[in-house]
């Protein structure tokens, strides 16, 4: 099937853009959106997705402010053409590649509207491709992207208008696609263990962005951190990293302390090394009183599981307590906290940290699939 965007030199396969590269259907092209406030009064959210072999498109905003964490839900079928990047009342505008973009939101039956711009301060971090076998079959195959930078603008929820321009709102925006499982995918070999970290962290001079993903030994599955400048005020154009500079380090070891009967994090200590060495520690410590719950997005919820067939049109919300009562229900094990973070050259800054964890993690001492920590 031609489409417009067919008429632009960027075929990747002899197919034509419409058709991806893979007969999968968890084949997926995704936009991750988060912005917050430092002191945890506002966090909020923005996930959109394609899944191009099962035609759907579905996208979430999340919004957790005052005690309460409020979502939107969407879902419907793919556009045909590439360039239309809506769904239901969410839609995502790239202003310009690799420097700004606009998440919109439109559902005053709801009370959800959002006008929010996201301004890049750092070049594009090419975080490389990231693949896992399960059994017999690739289960993720996938490349991802991330920026940093500052969101403006006005979110409004049930009634209550929050005007982002003039305060510090310090976010990231990613884009990953390939395959990856997906809602209402088929048999699995995998064992029930996720130990996963993730996330941006801002100084005064310069970022970082980092994830670490491990398996129940303690065994290294995937461990990356960025180190970039702060750019914002540079020319117009596309912001790279390799043009705007930076390095790669990797996180070679780390120190988690959880809550006492829970996998809900408290301290961690991070050890960054390069080739020479060890090289930096940074020091998480997370604000206990702000969480942001992934299942706001679609993530570890059943109702709005990433990527499933829903019909021609969906909508629906959802808002819940931001401090849930039973911290090792499942659904709970996937977080965002907001953290200070001191590097042990005494520099502080600031940063969104994601945790994953169910199953075992045996150097943290994570034992059963969501089992509180013992130490």
């Amino acid at each position: 099937m031609i489409t417009a965007f067919d008429d632009y030199l960027i075929h990747q396969t002899p197919l034509a853009l419409a058709h991806v590269g893979t007969t999968d259907s968890n084949a997926y092209d995704r936009y991750f959106l988060e912005g917050y406030i430092a002191d945890g009064s506002l966090i909020f959210g923005g996930a959109f997705g394609l899944y191009p072999n099962r035609d759907v498109m579905d996208a979430a905003f999340s919004v957790s402010f005052e005690g309460t964490q409020y979502s939107l839900f969407t879902s419907g079928r793919a556009p045909v053409e590439r360039g239309d990047s809506s769904v239901g009342p969410v839609k995502v505008e790239i202003l310009q590649p690799m420097r700004s973009l606009r998440l919109l939101v439109n559902d005053r039956e709801r009370g959800f509207i959002a006008e929010l711009t996201f301004n890049a301060i750092t070049g594009a971090i090419d975080e490389g491709r990231q693949t896992m076998t399960d059994g017999p079959r690739t289960s993720v195959d996938l490349t991802r992207y991330s920026q940093l930078g500052r969101w403006s603008g006005y979110i409004e929820v049930k009634g209550r208008r929050i005007e982002l321009d003039g305060k510090q709102v310090l976010g990231v925006r990613d884009h990953s696609w390939g395959v990856r499982p997906l809602g209402g995918g088929g048999s699995t070999r995998w064992a029930p263990q996720i130990h996963w970290y993730w996330g941006p962290i801002f100084f005064a001079d310069e970022c970082m962005h980092w994830h670490l993903n491990d398996n129940p030994e303690g065994e290294i599955q995937d461990r990356f951190l960025a180190l970039v400048p702060r750019v914002e005020n540079a020319g117009a154009g596309p912001l790279y990293m390799r043009d705007t500079g930076g390095e790669y380090l990797i996180p070679t070891a780390f120190t988690p302390r959880y809550r006492s009967g829970t996998r809900r994090l408290e301290h961690l200590f991070v050890q960054l090394s390069d080739k020479r060495g060890p090289r930096m520690t940074l020091e998480f410590i997370p604000n206990p009183s702000v969480l942001f719950s992934l299942m706001g997005l679609g993530y570890t919820n059943k109702a709005w599981e990433h990527g499933v067939w829903r019909g021609e049109s969906m909508v629906d919300e959802n808002a819940w307590p931001g401090h849930e009562q039973s911290p090792l229900f499942v659904r709970n094990s996937h977080m965002h906290h907001i953290c200070k973070v001191v590097r042990d050259d005494g520099m502080e800054g600031t940063a969104i940290l994601e945790q994953c964890l169910f199953g075992p993690h045996k150097p943290s001492g994570l034992t059963g699939v969501t089992d509180g920590w013992k130490g």
